[in-house]
């Protein structure tokens, strides 16, 4: 009993450097001042050659900004979409931003989305031990400011 105890705490302990990795100082890059933390955020441990999916909701009437924020180990090449979740389509793609890891947009209809992440290099062959490292997705929030009369 006190093994299963101990091998479940190692197990947990072994994700919790992870798990609020998008709080780390300077994750965020949003452009202005109002934007504020999104429950929606998460952190994880990847590897090189991984692909992961997120599902969101952004609701009408507010500006987000979206940082993803992984460590130096996975490298620059990172490329992330963000994708309509009903029909599929791409609203964004960093590939064609110069693998930017920070976007912004005002949302004028609620969507569910897909924010996915795709860590570049191949899977290490079988029996193998594949290195991981944590990235984070930030996602910031504001009530899309008034212009005009």
């Amino acid at each position: 009993m006190v093994a299963v105890l101990m091998s479940l705490h190692v197990n947990l302990a072994s994700q919790l450097p992870c798990s609020n990795y998008h709080r780390q100082a300077g994750c965020s890059l949003a452009s202005e001042e109002g934007f504020r933390y999104n429950s929606q955020s998460r952190s994880g441990l990847f590897a090189r050659g991984t692909t992961s999916k997120l599902k969101a909701i952004f609701y009408s009437g507010f500006d987000y900004s979206i940082t993803i924020c992984p460590d130096a180990s996975l490298g620059t090449d990172i490329q992330f979409t963000l994708t309509d979740a009903l029909d599929g389509s791409m609203i964004y793609d960093n590939a064609t931003d110069n693998k930017s890891t920070h976007m912004e947009f005002s949302c004028e209809t609620t969507r569910n989305m897909f924010i996915t992440v795709i860590i570049p290099g191949g899977p290490t062959t079988k029996g193998q031990a594949q290195d991981g490292a944590c990235l984070g997705i930030l996602i910031e929030q504001m009530v899309t400011p008034k212009v005009g009369f």
